[in-house]
Order: C-alpha cells, then sequence, then structure tokens
C-alpha cells in the first residue's frame, strides 16, 4: 500500500529539490532556440549579473552541438524526443540548480496526454513562450492560448492550496519580426507598449496570469535578433554569422528573482505547518542558505531555527529533570519499604537463620539503590547482620557435620573410602575444626583388622590351590590322552586342513602334557603333505593352460599367501617371474607382428600398443612400445620433413640419342603438392646430387608421393617417374631410401623413419 506523505514533508521535498524549469509553447515557437542562445549569452558573459552554466557533460555536449549550427547560420531542426538539461544559475551571490526539458512541441497540443505534461505539473516555475506572428492569427492565435489554459489548469488541479503558487511569464518570442509583413505592428517602448501588444494578441493569456499567478511576467525576446550578421575572420577565407539576440536578460533575471521570493515563501509556509519539525525545518533552511547564502531572509531563518532548537533543548532538560526527581523519590520509598519487610521477617522466624539470610539476600538483589540516600553506618549494619548469620550457620552446619562423623568413624561396618571421603569433604568446609585425632584411632583400628583378614584369606587360598592344582592336572591328562586318540582315529577319514586344524587346537588345549612332542611331528607331517599338494595344483594349471598368464601367476601367489613359510616358496616366486615374462613377450610379439605385416594400420596398432602398456606398466618392451604409438599419432598429422636428394643409377637408355650424355634433375610431388626440381648433373648416368629441397616437404598418412626424373639436353624430357600405388599409406618411405623406377633408381635421405622393433628372444 502507498503511503501518502505529509503536506509538510511534500512541501520540504518539494524545497529541498532541483528547481524545475518549464518552457511551455506549441511546435515552431523557438523553445530550443531560446535555450541555446540564453546558454550561449550568460556563459559568454553577455548578460550582465547573469551566468548560466552546464551542470553536466551531457547538458554542454547538446547545447555546444546546436550553438555550432546556429553561428554557421544553419536553423535547427525540430526538437524529435525528450531531453533532460541540467544548468547552475548565478545572479547576486545566489546559486540555483535548474532542471529544464527539451521536448517536441506536438506533445502540448489539446487533448494529447503526453509524459511532458507530468513535468509540467511538477515545474517550480514556467515561461509560457508564444511567437509574435501568432497573434496577427486569430486561428492559431487561439489555439495557443487554449494549450496554456490547458497548462494552467493541469496545475490548479495537481497543487494544493497551502502551497505558494508557482511563477509564470509569458514570453514573446521573435520580437524581432514586430511591425513586418504579417505581423502585429511594434508597440511602443516601454512596459505599457508591452502591455498593449499582449493585450492586443493574448488577452486570454494575461487574464489566466493576472487571476492564478501573484507573481508573472511580461517579456518580449528575439533569440536571433533578425537576419544574422555575417563576419568573415582575418586571415581566413571562411564567414561566420553570429547572431545578436535582444531582451533575453529580462526572463533570466525575473526567473532568479521569482525563484528566490518562491523559495522564501515556500519555507514561510512550512514553518506554518510544521513548526515542531525542527529536522525537516533544518533541511529545508540549509537548502535555501545553500542557494541564497547572503540574503537577509537566510540568516532570519537560520536565526529563527537556532531559536526553536534552544527552546527544545530547554523544555528536554526540564523534562529530564522532572523524570529524574520522579525516579529519585519512587526509589527511595521502595527501598524503605523493602527494608522494613527485611526487618519483620527477621523478628518473626529468629530461631531459623538460614531463612533469614535468605530473605536477606533476596533484598539486596531486588533493592541495588538501598544505600543511594541512607548512611554509611547503616549499610555497614546490614553486612554485620548478614555476616553475623553466615556464621551463626556455618557453627551449626559444622558441629551437625562432626557429629555425623564421629558416629560413622564408630561403627564396625563402615568402610573405609566412605569415611574418608566424608573426612575430606569436611576438612575442606570448616578448616578451622582439627578431626585428624579422630580419623587416626580410626584408621589403625581398621588397618589391623584387615591386616588379619588378608593373612587368613591367603592362607586358605594356598591349601585350596594345592588341592586344586593335582586334581587339575590328572583330569588334565586325561582328556589329553582322549583328545590323541580321537585325532588318530581322524587320519581315515578326514581332510588335511581339518587334521590340521585338529591339531592345532589339541596343542593349544593340552600343551605340556605327555603327547604334545607326538603331535608336533604329525601336524609338521599333516603341513608338509598339505603344501606339496598347493603347489602341485599351481604348477598343473601352468602346465595344462600356458597362456592364461594373468591366473598362473595368481595360482602362484595364493600358494605364497597361504604358505609364506612353505618348501616351495622360492619355485614360486621363479615361476611367477616366468609367467610374467612369458605374457610380457607375449603381448609384444602381437604388437610386432601386426606392426612388420601392416605398418599402416595405425588404428589397430594404438590398440594394441595401448592394450600393452595398459597390462605390463613396467614391461621389458614398454619403451619400443611407447615409441611406435608416438610414431602412429604423429604420421596421422600433417608434419615437415627435410628430404635430400643423394644420388640415382639410371641405365644409358635414358639419353638422347644424338645426346653425350644425360643432364638430369629430379621434382617430386607429395599430397599434390610439387617440390623442386633438384639441381642438374650434366653428362652422367650415376649421377651425385647431395641436394636438400630448400622447402620442407608436408606429409601425413595416406598422402601420395610422385618421383618425376627429367633429362635437360637442349628441352627438357621427362625420362622416369615413379607413383606410390595406391593403398600405399606410408609412401612417404620412398623418401628416406632407394625407390626403383624399371632399371632406374634413385637414393633419398629424410628425417622420417619407420620405428625399429626389438626382436623377440
Amino acid at each position: 500500500m502507498t503511503r501518502t506523505q505529509s503536506p509538510a514533508v511534500a512541501l520540504a521535498e518539494r524545497l529541498s529539490r532541483p528547481q524545475r524549469i518549464g518552457v511551455f509553447g506549441h511546435r515552431g515557437v523557438g523553445k530550443t532556440t531560446l535555450l541555446t542562445m540564453l546558454y550561449r549569452e550568460a556563459v559568454g558573459g553577455r548578460l550582465p549579473g547573469l551566468r548560466l552554466a552546464a551542470a553536466d557533460t551531457r547538458t554542454a555536449e547538446y547545447l555546444s552541438d546546436k550553438v555550432l549550427q546556429l553561428e554557421v547560420g544553419q536553423p535547427l531542426p525540430a526538437t524529435l524526443g525528450e531531453t533532460e538539461l541540467r544548468f547552475h544559475l548565478y545572479h547576486k551571490g545566489a546559486r540555483v540548480e535548474l532542471v529544464v526539458m527539451d521536448y517536441q512541441g506536438e506533445h502540448v497540443a489539446l487533448g494529447r496526454e503526453e509524459p511532458i505534461r507530468d513535468f509540467l505539473r511538477q515545474c517550480d516555475a514556467v515561461w509560457l513562450c508564444l511567437d509574435v506572428p501568432v497573434a496577427s492569427a486569430p486561428g492559431p492565435c487561439l489555439q495557443a492560448q487554449q494549450e496554456v489554459e490547458q497548462l494552467v489548469e493541469d496545475y490548479l488541479s495537481a497543487e494544493s492550496p497551502l502551497v505558494p503558487h508557482r511563477p509564470m511569464a509569458l514570453v514573446l518570442t521573435k520580437a524581432d519580426l514586430l511591425g513586418q509583413p504579417g505581423a502585429p505592428r511594434a508597440p511602443r517602448e516601454g512596459p505599457e507598449g508591452l502591455k498593449e501588444l499582449v493585450d492586443q494578441g493574448f488577452g486570454m493569456t494575461r487574464h489566466a496570469l493576472e487571476s492564478h499567478c501573484p507573481y508573472h511576467g511580461l517579456f518580449a525576446v528575439s533569440s536571433l535578433g533578425g537576419p544574422m550578421v555575417s563576419h568573415k575572420e582575418e586571415g581566413e577565407g571562411t564567414a561566420t554569422f553570429r547572431p545578436t539576440p535582444l531582451g533575453l536578460d529580462g526572463p533570466l533575471t525575473w526567473l532568479a528573482d521569482a525563484l528566490r521570493a518562491q523559495d522564501e515563501a515556500r519555507l514561510q509556509r512550512l514553518w506554518e505547518l510544521a513548526a515542531g519539525e525542527l529536522d525537516l525545518l533544518q533541511r529545508a533552511t540549509d537548502t535555501l542558505a545553500r542557494r541564497y547564502p547572503d540574503a537577509p531572509e537566510t540568516a532570519a531563518f537560520q536565526a529563527r531555527l537556532r531559536q526553536q532548537k534552544a527552546g527544545r533543548r530547554r523544555r528536554r532538560a526540564v523534562s529530564a529533570l522532572a523524570v529524574a526527581a520522579g525516579l529519585f523519590f519512587t526509589l527511595c520509598g521502595y527501598d524503605a519499604w523493602g527494608h522494613a519487610q527485611a526487618k519483620r521477617f527477621t523478628a518473626q522466624h529468629a530461631d531459623d537463620p538460614v531463612a533469614v539470610r535468605q530473605h536477606w539476600r533476596s533484598y539486596q538483589a531486588w533493592h541495588p539503590t538501598r544505600n543511594v540516600l541512607r548512611s554509611a553506618s547503616a549499610a555497614r549494619a546490614e553486612e554485620e547482620r548478614l555476616e553475623a548469620l553466615d556464621q551463626t550457620i556455618h557453627e551449626r552446619e559444622r558441629d551437625e557435620r562432626l557429629r555425623e562423623l564421629r558416629i560413622l568413624a564408630k561403627d564396625p561396618y563402615a568402610g573405609p573410602d566412605t569415611v574418608s571421603a566424608l573426612a575430606k569433604r569436611f576438612r575442606a568446609d570448616f578448616p578451622e575444626q582439627d578431626v585428624d585425632a579422630d580419623m587416626a584411632r580410626f584408621f589403625a583400628g581398621v588397618k589391623a583388622k584387615h591386616e588379619a583378614q588378608v593373612a587368613q584369606r591367603a592362607r586358605l587360598a594356598r591349601e585350596q590351590k594345592i588341592v586344586r592344582d593335582g586334581e587339575a592336572k590328572k583330569q588334565r591328562e586325561q582328556k589329553a590322552r582322549v583328545a590323541y586318540l580321537e585325532l588318530q582315529k581322524a587320519e581315515g577319514s578326514a581332510g588335511l586342513p581339518t587334521l590340521i586344524e585338529q591339531s592345532n587346537r589339541w596343542l593349544g588345549a593340552f600343551g605340556g602334557t605327555a603327547h604334545e612332542a607326538d603331535v608336533k611331528r604329525i601336524r609338521t607331517a599333516y603341513r608338509k603333505r598339505l603344501d606339496e599338494r598347493a603347489f602341485e595344483v599351481a604348477r598343473d594349471y601352468s602346465a595344462r593352460y600356458p597362456l592364461n598368464f594373468h591366473t598362473r601367476r595368481l595360482r602362484y601367489q595364493e600358494y605364497l599367501d597361504r604358505y609364506p613359510d612353505g618348501a616351495f616358496v622360492e619355485e614360486a616366486r621363479t615361476s611367477m617371474a616366468r609367467a610374467s615374462g612369458d605374457w610380457d613377450r607375449h603381448d609384444f610379439r602381437a604388437v610386432r607382428d601386426h606392426y612388420q605385416n601392416k605398418p599402416g594400420d595405425t588404428k589397430e596398432l594404438q590398440v594394441l600398443c595401448r592394450a600393452y602398456l595398459g597390462a605390463h606398466p613396467e614391461g621389458r618392451f614398454r619403451t619400443a612400445t611407447t615409441g611406435l604409438l608416438r610414431w602412429t599419432e604423429q604420421v596421422t598429422e600433417t608434419r615437415e620433413y627435410k628430404v635430400v636428394l643423394k644420388s640415382g643409377s639410371f641405365d644409358a637408355s635414358v639419353a638422347h640419342t644424338v645426346s653425350r650424355g644425360a643432364s638430369l634433375s629430379v621434382e617430386i610431388e607429395v599430397g599434390g603438392v610439387r617440390y623442386g626440381p633438384s639441381t642438374i648433373v650434366k653428362r652422367s648416368y650415376s649421377p651425385e646430387w647431395d641436394y636438400e629441397f630448400p622447402r620442407k616437404v608436408k606429409w601425413k598418412m595416406g598422402d601420395s608421393v610422385r618421383i618425376y626424373v627429367t633429362d635437360h639436353y637442349f628441352w627438357r624430357r621427362k625420362v622416369a617417374e615413379y607413383a606410390s600405388p595406391e593403398g600405399d599409406v606410408l609412401a612417404m618411405q620412398r623418401l628416406a631410401g632407394e625407390t626403383s623406377m624399371g632399371p632406374h633408381r634413385v637414393t633419398f635421405e629424410s628425417d622420417f623413419a619407420l620405428p625399429v622393433l626389438p626382436r623377440i628372444e
């Protein structure tokens, strides 16, 4: 739910915000030109006593562009959007922040509801801009005045009657056209002439201003001052058009005075509405002092505010003293009543010092201010009374607990620990009372009695142990013999693990009896037989499944886990190492055989290499496999290789019939790109070129290789050619060795090479 502001708060907000100035006028009246020329003249110091500065960069850039257009003689285009302009107006020591809206004139036409009308309703002052030529045309003049009537009605419907009326000024633009054809005749000099001109053309508007705007003004201005004069700058070939505005200081001076009078009236009204709201008045007064620091009315309002603050401080001080006095006397009565209640309770319960002390402690807790007014002797007497009560309670408790301790010490059935704990607590609570003599007598009797009981129990225990040991040994020997016979009987039916477990149980239960050595010997024989059987299982599995390398290792590892001290531990470890070596060689053989048979099948080679590396991270052929895997990845990408043409061997048929020998050069083509030709070796059938192709050869797996041999005797004649066959994915190896072309051979060297895998032993 929206909370409505009070009239005082709304008035203070309106007074403290930047002043909103409405420039009202229909399209073509010259609003933008008027604002531009006001800025130009006031900034340039051509309006005495006035200065109008742009308050932000946006305003300065907006107006500077328009000033440049006017100075070169270009009329300003029609305004199409709404632009907020911010200024600082300086006049007679005052500094006022202004907000002006430049907008499209059609938006204030009759019947239009545009956002600019909301801005005009909230303005603090308005210039009603009507151009002089309209006054000579009854139709447009009536429409323009009706638009002004609409603005005045909007203002009257939106404003509270308690708020001072805002100033309005009628500004007649294009005053330089007065007296020209199609325009009203020029008025006589002075204010009376201007009033006569307004009465003739704009009587409706003047009547509205006189009826509803006590502070209003009439002005006739010309932003450009008629035809602009051309001035040619010295030393330059261009002309500058300088407008000569007329009467611009009048509206701006009237605006500064009107805003000041309106601010003073608003602050005076705020004092009438909220004389007790000093924070609100402080903010409004600070705003007035910031805008008009040298005005006498500002000093008067500040003095009035200081008087109000001083009065408020005096009232608050008196109220605080009254409250403090009331609180003081209330506390005094409350403490006196509490003290009387405590004394009455003490008299009624004189035989119960514990309850009396508790009551006095409660009195002290609920009356912390009891010692503020009474004398120090009364407070000291209260403390002495409490100390006496504490002493009485202490002595009663000490006597009661001492009596209980002495009764318990004389009890023949009392435990020493109980009596000692009770005595220890008594010493801690009552250190002034000596109970050492009582405790010494008690413990002397307890010690003598305890020593006699211990000696008697020890003698009986020794006699009983002798009897029990003899009987137990005899029974244990009998049970051991029966268990030994059962172990021998189980040899014919039970398995070796069961027999070993039964032997362990016998030794654990009957160790040290007559048959202990026999049982240990039998258990050793059982373990040896079981050890041999377990190793034989692993060895037999390896013989039957030689290619199950992982399972072979598991069988031997199981034997080692079960029999870490067995007779075949070393043989089992050797067999595990042999299985690992067989497995390593088997997997690498698959890689090597596939590489030798199909070196161009890189996908399968990569699968086999990764499988080998995953299964044998520490394998013997890990380095060779890693190099092969890296090679398969490299040849699938385009790489550059250095190629050197070393030599050749050619049949004599390559020479031309009438020549004295062949003059040969070689050109290669890799992946459709030609490299060379090489240098020419003249009249030789075994040329030695030793020529390195200056441009490195780009090749990837699958690219074709062609070799062209040309004879240069008088003309170029191709004498031999080699083309890698279709399907030769490693054709680059033809440029890394000797290549035959029928009876002819060419030898190359290259940094391309096929990996060489080690042999498998």
